[in-house]
């Protein structure tokens, strides 16, 4: 009996390793983009338990592709929940398209003499600085909100100062924090 249950268990870790690697994504295609608990606009907000403020994706952030409910939403998974995103603001993209990563690279390319680096962000709503301090302005849009690279989001880097990596970003150089990413 313990030794079947040992193999149910270990298939069953197979089977979600399996699922996950061939898993179908969504990707977000702009900026602040809400997720809902249903798939219409009239359903709430996802909020964060700890503060009551909403929840929002910014571009290029990535989410498992869990099915569509309705022609206007997908049905993803966030932070471990089911919630939905509005197809307008989202693309499916399969796992094995890694067109982004090969274009980062490309560009890294050419801008770093042949040697493909880039700069992994690994934080959420990080901010990029216009110099490498924390006193150095927030890259943000022409109304003063700050602009957040994706967590995964892949910049091509360009140098490094201090404790600071300087990367092209939406055609500006601008810096962020090694505390916050890693170089690749």
């Amino acid at each position: 009996m313990k030794r079947n249950f040992n193999r149910l268990f270990v298939f069953a870790v197979m089977l979600v390793a399996w699922v996950a690697a061939s898993a179908q994504m969504v990707v977000c295609t702009a900026n602040n983009v809400r997720l809902r608990t249903g798939p219409s606009t009239s359903y709430p907000m996802l909020v964060w338990t700890a503060n009551d403020k909403p929840v929002y994706i910014n571009k290029g952030q990535s989410l498992t592709y869990l099915g569509e409910d309705s022609r206007d939403f997908y049905n993803v998974q966030f932070d471990g929940k089911s919630v939905y995103i509005a197809k307008k603001y989202a693309r499916l993209e399969n796992p094995g398209d890694k067109s982004k990563d090969a274009k980062a690279g490309k560009v890294a390319k050419k801008d770093n003499g042949g040697a493909a680096k880039v700069v992994v962000v690994t934080g959420d709503n990080v901010r990029l600085r216009k110099s490498a301090s924390l006193e150095g302005a927030i890259y943000s849009d022409s109304k003063g909100k700050p602009i957040y690279p994706a967590k995964g989001e892949r910049l091509v880097f360009v140098d490094q100062q201090g404790d600071w990596y300087k990367v092209k970003y939406k055609g500006n150089v601008l810096f962020i924090s090694k505390k916050f990413s890693t170089l690749q």
